[in-house]
């Protein structure tokens, strides 16, 4: 299988979530912790860490420590683009 077709399917994969999903959303406003996301989500913050790993697999995102605390963050301009392009494709399915 072709390299930018193998890493497409993992783009998809890590997206293909509706938690993982979620997450991306949340990033789209910002850095946060799991803490944060799981919070916001109205989970645990483990399951909030088994997905960012799978998202950062995927490199969808990026995890940045700072002392005790791991920050993560959209992985760069174009996952936000395509965050947005999910989301806006979905909308107008219905």
């Amino acid at each position: 299988m072709d390299v930018a077709l193998e890493r497409a399917v993992a783009v998809l994969r890590g997206m293909a979530y509706e938690h993982r999903l979620h997450i991306l959303v949340l990033l789209q406003a910002g850095e946060s912790t799991p803490a944060v996301l799981a919070e916001a989500m109205r989970t645990d913050v483990t399951g909030v860490a088994h997905h960012l790993r799978f998202l950062r697999d995927a490199r969808l995102v990026r995890r940045e420590r700072r002392g005790r605390h791991v920050y993560y963050s959209l992985s760069g301009d174009p996952t936000k683009r395509l965050v947005r392009e999910v989301l806006h494709y979905a909308e107008r399915l219905t």
